[in-house]
């Protein structure tokens, strides 16, 4: 006879035993190789039958590995004395639950002294405790960065000014939009509508808002979803209980629109009342200069009559009068020069706001040369020192620009001390950007020509003051002079969109600065 011989079992072994024995190697070796961290755990008992701890058991090298150590070190130890902290945070705890109800847990939580974030899996298995885990500190880290993210993009749509609408298209069977279904929307809207949030999210427009299909908006959501484009629109609303002024825009998203929109039912309101007050201004403005161009020219007949039968009183009769009544035909005279010289003054004024000359290319240059040959009587009588840097060529309207400058030199001759002969320098430069008068364009480069002079000078508080219509900081005995010439300055250099400063100390003379635009090459 053949006997026959069982190579899967050893001698002495029955089959069913080798069986066992097999599958126990095969799960021992799926527990050890395993990326989870597993460890078997045994209770503790104090003298009062009272759970106090846990002892490993058996450990898997996953476990052994996060802990620093070999599973020889671990097995038979305390887990309390070899995880610090298991204990006062509360593990213990949670886990002698666990054993003690024979509810199994599984939750996320931080490791004690790895201070890790951990997948836990516990539950009893006999007399002992199965744990397992595996680390999720990125994966947790990641997902706190993403809430924290999350509920920050919250606030801020929670706390746009904007209203904010995410809808997605409701279509029938034959693929036509017939309605939408808020995704998400933000306090803004709900605030708006009379209704929450909550209320809104998930429900169909029709649901909250019925028949409003039949308005524009819903077109306008079918349109952009339809066809992908990007509408931005302004419009009325009166709906539902809101009423005003909007200003939409619509993106595609997915299959429905992003809407979003600002209420500008005040700023609507509030331009429409600016543009109506610079109507009125405007009207009021041209009558005022009307006004003073024909009260102007209409008084000056009387002021030449005036004028006229003065000279011819004195012409006639002037050896027929005494010293007094002389005095007073000068006087009245002198009077009647001085209101003719106001009026001529203020209609120049008047006209600034209306001339509608067009720019042209203007040689500063040139205009302080013809300047200075305007002034030439009062050059010869004064014997001033004039230096003039080169100047540049600017756009603008040269008749007014001339008054700029034959003001300022004619005052840099005028506001002398008596017997002092006066010293002017005309320089220009390039405008720094930094120190612009306040509402000149930052973004606009500007050339800045100064007349500068050795005159009597002013307080620098008057440096406003002076340029306003008819303000004069000395009497009309001393300097002659109507008051109306420096306002004609500042307003020419706004005319040409620029502005006129001043610098001055008492007794040291003064510096005008003008500013004028750079012409583009």
């Amino acid at each position: 006879m053949n006997a026959s011989v069982d190579y899967a079992s050893p001698p002495g072994t029955t089959p069913a035993q080798s069986g066992n024995a097999t599958q126990i190697e095969l799960l021992r070796a799926i527990v050890e190789h395993t990326a989870s961290a597993n460890s078997l755990w045994e209770p503790v008992w104090d003298e009062f039958g009272q759970l106090v701890d846990f002892r490993y058991v058996f450990i898997n090298p996953a476990t052994a590995r996060y802990l620093n150590k070999t599973a020889d070190q671990l097995v038979g130890k305390l887990v309390s004395d070899e995880v610090p902290g298991f204990k006062t945070d509360k593990h213990f705890d949670l886990f002698a639950q666990v054993f003690l109800t024979n509810t199994p847990l599984r939750r996320e939580v931080l490791h004690p002294s790895l201070k890790r974030w951990m997948d836990v899996s516990v539950s009893r298995v006999g007399n002992n405790l199965l744990m397992s885990f595996y680390d999720t500190h990125e994966i947790h880290l990641a997902a706190e960065r993403n809430q924290a993210q999350a509920e920050l993009l919250q606030r801020v749509v929670d706390h746009s000014p904007s209203g904010m609408i995410l809808m997605e298209a409701v279509r029938d069977e034959a693929g036509t939009i017939v309605d939408f279904r808020y995704l998400l929307t933000n306090q803004m809207n709900a605030t708006l509508t009379n209704r929450s949030v909550d209320e809104m999210t998930g429900q169909l427009v029709s649901t909250l808002f019925p028949n409003y299909q039949t308005l524009d908006l819903f077109r306008t959501l079918v349109h952009v979803t339809n066809t992908g484009e990007t509408v931005e629109n302004t419009f009325d609303y009166d709906q539902f209980g809101v009423k005003g002024t909007f200003d939409g825009y619509y993106v595609k998203q997915d299959d429905g629109v992003l809407f979003t929109f600002v209420n500008i039912t005040r700023l609507r309101d509030q331009q429409q009342q600016l543009e109506q007050m610079n109507r009125e201004l405007t009207r009021s403005n041209e009558s005022l200069q009307q006004f003073a161009y024909i009260a102007s020219h209409d008084l000056q007949e009387p002021l030449r009559k005036v004028q006229s039968f003065g000279q011819m009183l004195a012409d006639q009769y002037g050896t027929q009068l005494d010293t007094n009544a002389i005095d007073l035909l000068a006087r009245m005279q002198g009077a009647a020069k001085r209101m003719s010289g106001l009026i001529h003054d203020l209609l120049n004024y008047a006209r600034l706001s209306t001339e509608k000359e067009p720019f042209v290319s203007v040689s500063l240059s040139r205009l302080v040369d013809e300047a200075l040959n305007d002034l030439n009587l009062r050059i010869q009588s004064t014997q001033p020192t004039i230096a003039i840097d080169p100047l540049p060529t600017v756009q603008g309207r040269p008749v007014q620009l001339l008054q700029v400058f034959q003001n300022l030199l004619n005052n840099a001759l005028k506001f002398q001390p008596a017997g002092q002969h006066p010293h002017i320098k005309i320089s220009c430069r390039p405008a720094d950007p930094a120190h612009l008068p306040a509402h000149l364009a930052q973004n606009q480069p500007y050339w800045q020509i100064d007349v500068q002079d050795n005159g009597i000078g002013f307080d620098q508080q008057h440096a406003e003051r002076i340029f306003e219509v008819f303000q004069r900081l000395h009497g009309k005995n001393k300097f002659v002079g109507t008051g109306i010439g420096l306002s004609v300055c500042r307003r020419v250099a706004e005319n040409h969109g620029g502005t006129i400063t001043a610098t001055s100390e008492l007794g040291k003379g003064a510096t005008f600065s003008v500013f004028l635009p750079q012409t583009s090459a």
